[in-house]
């Protein structure tokens, strides 16, 4: 497939993306890893507001499930090194006034985190923080993270400084916990660690437990699911170690629930970082970015019994990535966070090459 480029927005360290279907118009909203704000873009690329205008380190953007005014996101998260000490979830509910900020809990050193929904219909928020602490030191992994939940008994807005929503320790010890993946109908999540990807299911009813689920024993840095093979089975697709170069599929082997890997992409594609997985071209693919070297945008699919990558663009260095599909064209968005670019894709058809 070919892509044109349109550069929408100058965004130093642009880094977390989010689609935000609101009241007025569907849309997309990006935030940045530093100090700086967070807009709000149609999705042709036309900026719409600016949800605020900082203190930005945004690691994580989503929007409510069944809310058309109200966004979730990672606040205060400038590095995971020495950085992330005050980081917490915040709310950002939409009104004719503007949007209006509040603290739903203090997170240190919260790096990704979404909302599940339970058999049962109830909602939990579900979040991951990359370590404990930090010394002075770059990478310092002494403290690893943990991964969190609380059930959403009451409006997020209703949370603030000194009413917080209460998060319990739902896993300890998750060292370098760096990957999330929120299925489709938002019944499970995976998260990936330097002990492997595990699956996390929300308990079924009150009262019940956490169905937990090591799928895969390899030090992953990011996953995502999709059935790219076209068999009705979801592969898994990796990065692999933490911020590593190696990209793989995984496929579920003869034992339910374990996965084996089928495929390795035979070049090195230095500190993977940006994932995104579905349709594209009418073609279930992933589009991945790295943010060394090279720092390009891919789009990864299964044809005639094997992988392939092409490139989107070049020298870019993507922290995330999203892709969706209008009335008029199919789009690709990518932070650049390496080139401080917040970048539009349109996809271009074959028979208008």
């Amino acid at each position: 497939m070919k892509y044109r480029k349109k550069v929408l927005a100058q965004m130093p360290k642009c880094y977390a993306l989010a689609m935000f279907k609101g009241a007025d118009v569907p849309s997309f909203v990006a935030g940045v890893e530093k100090e700086g704000p967070i807009r709000r873009f149609a999705l042709n690329g036309d900026p719409l507001e600016t949800v605020t205008e900082g203190p930005g380190g945004v690691m994580t953007l989503t929007q409510v499930p069944g809310r058309n005014d109200q966004l979730l996101a990672t606040c205060e998260f400038y590095s995971p090194n020495f950085g992330a000490d005050s980081a917490r979830i915040v709310s950002y509910t939409r009104s004719e006034a503007g949007w209006k900020c509040s603290t739903v809990c203090d997170l240190p050193y919260v790096h990704r985190f979404g909302i599940l929904q339970a058999q049962d219909g109830r909602s939990w928020l579900f979040a991951c923080t990359i370590k404990g602490s930090c010394r002075q030191v770059k990478e310092d992994w002494s403290k690893p993270g943990a991964v969190y939940a609380a059930p959403l008994d009451e409006p997020l807005e209703n949370y603030n400084d000194t009413h917080q929503l209460a998060v319990y320790t739902l896993a300890g010890t998750q060292l370098q916990n760096h990957g999330f993946w929120i299925s489709p109908h938002k019944d499970f999540a995976l998260i990936a660690t330097a002990a492997g990807v595990f699956r996390y299911i929300p308990p079924a009813c009150e009262g019940a437990d956490w169905d937990i689920t090591c799928l895969i024993v390899h030090p992953t840095s990011d996953i995502v699911m999709a059935d790219f093979d076209g068999d009705g089975k979801a592969e898994i697709l990796t990065f692999s170690a933490f911020h590593g170069e190696e990209l793989a599929i995984w496929h579920e082997g003869a034992v339910e629930d374990s996965y084996e890997c089928v495929w390795k992409n035979p070049q090195p594609l230095k500190f993977l970082h940006a994932l995104w997985a579905g349709e594209l071209g009418g073609v279930t693919c992933a589009v991945i970015g790295h943010r060394k070297a090279e720092r390009d945008l891919l789009r990864v699919w299964f044809e005639d019994g094997s992988y392939h990558l092409e490139c989107i663009d070049h020298d870019c260095g993507p922290a995330n990535c999203w892709a969706y599909r209008t009335d008029e064209a199919e789009y690709v968005i990518a932070a650049n966070r390496e080139t401080d670019e917040l970048a539009l894709y349109e996809v271009i058809p074959d028979e208008m090459v």
